[in-house]
């Protein structure tokens, strides 16, 4: 998570919030997709791989919207608070996930993980919709809310029935 972190930073953000949040959620998915990867391929826990193959299925059907909405939009929105707001969220992120209590647990340490992952996806799209003006993103940062939350939900009614782990 922190590679994607830290590539997310060192991004020339444009100022256009509708091609900055597909950029930006498109390398954010791609980071989610290396993590469930790994759950698959080091994870024992059945419901974990499963949520892992879900994520990886969604995520590469959302980087292909996002890359079909980059490859036909032209940047012409100028909002640089949007970018602001963005790095802030970033930078927040990174301290977070500095901070998480991961045991070595691989099933254990991807849910922890993912629930920030997930809450930062949350936070961009929040943002795009504050921001952005394309119907297409719009429409994507309101799923992107939808079902990160309930993941979030998902994975913490797992973390809970798990906390021995």
């Amino acid at each position: 998570m922190h590679n994607m972190v830290d590539e997310m930073m060192a991004m020339q953000m444009p100022p256009d919030p509708d091609i900055a949040f597909g950029l930006m959620m498109r390398m954010h998915h791609q980071g989610a997709i290396d993590m469930a990867n790994k759950e698959l391929q080091s994870g024992d826990d059945a419901q974990m791989r499963e949520m892992a193959q879900k994520m990886i299925k969604d995520q590469k059907a959302e980087i292909q919207e996002l890359t079909t909405f980059l490859n036909g939009h032209v940047p012409h929105l100028n909002v640089p608070e949007f970018v602001t707001e963005q790095m802030k969220n970033m930078e927040r992120s990174g301290r977070v996930t500095d901070l998480q209590i991961i045991n070595g647990d691989t099933d254990h340490d991807f849910a922890m993980l993912m629930i920030q992952h997930h809450q930062n996806a949350i936070e961009n799209a929040t943002l795009e919709l504050i921001y952005g003006h394309e119907s297409a993103m719009q429409t994507m940062a309101k799923n992107i809310i939808e079902k990160q939350d309930q993941e979030i939900s998902e994975i913490q009614t797992w973390l809970l029935a798990n906390k021995n782990r």
